[in-house]
């Protein structure tokens, strides 16, 4: 079975690893501090653990980013020589400025591009970054009936499976966006859902639908 590795425990992480947890994945959480894992594991249940991030690193065969993009590069760096193919990272990261209004880099450059640069040895996938927290807390795929959408890129086809079976087993509708180039679009995803939820008031129980034909 897939064992998932939480890298971050706030509300994304939280939230994301304790759904997973509930569909019987193998879910282990790392944050800065102990406290804030070993909380988040309790708060998930099913059998979830809290470990170092070099423990986590070695026993997960996915990796998902869910701590601010500005703390990525620090947040790896002890476990830089553990990040290396089979293991797959998953960006769920956008890289906002400090007020959530803009993106720090876009359409020419992507944060996604940026950690798969910075860790070269190891397939990085973006997946899950456009949908809020509350979506993944709730457990609840569908809205007034409708399945919403979780985008998912990266130039690795091998490593896109495991991601794309589980957005699917989440209850998604689970959509590739070709490579990992194309996070330049799905960050802008972000950043809009944030505004049409936070900004123009539209609240937190919303999220992308891709309509399309010959399914």
């Amino acid at each position: 079975m897939t064992t998932i590795g939480i890298i971050g425990s706030g509300k994304v992480g939280s939230a994301l690893g304790a759904w997973a947890a509930a569909y019987k994945f193998k879910v282990m959480f790392a944050a800065r501090h102990y406290t804030s894992a070993h909380e988040a594991a309790c708060n998930a249940g099913y059998m979830a653990q809290a470990a170092d991030i070099s423990t986590l690193v070695d026993n997960s065969d996915l990796l998902l980013l869910t701590l601010p993009f500005s703390e990525v590069e620090n947040a790896l760096a002890p476990v830089r020589d553990q990040l290396r193919s089979p293991k797959i990272l998953v960006d769920v990261t956008t890289p906002l400025t400090e007020d959530h209004q803009h993106l720090k880099m876009g359409y020419t450059d992507s944060g996604a591009e940026s950690i798969a640069r910075l860790f070269p040895n190891i397939p990085v996938v973006k997946a899950f970054n456009a949908t809020f927290a509350e979506i993944y807390a709730a457990k609840k795929a569908l809205i007034n009936g409708c399945r919403l959408t979780v985008f998912y890129a990266g130039d690795d086809t091998i490593a896109k499976e495991p991601v794309k079976h589980l957005i699917e087993t989440l209850g998604f509708d689970a959509v590739d966006a070709g490579p990992l180039q194309n996070a330049r679009l799905l960050e802008p995803l972000s950043l809009l859902n944030i505004h049409l939820g936070r900004v123009l008031g539209m609240g937190t129980s919303i999220g992308f639908s891709l309509a399309r034909t010959g399914r």
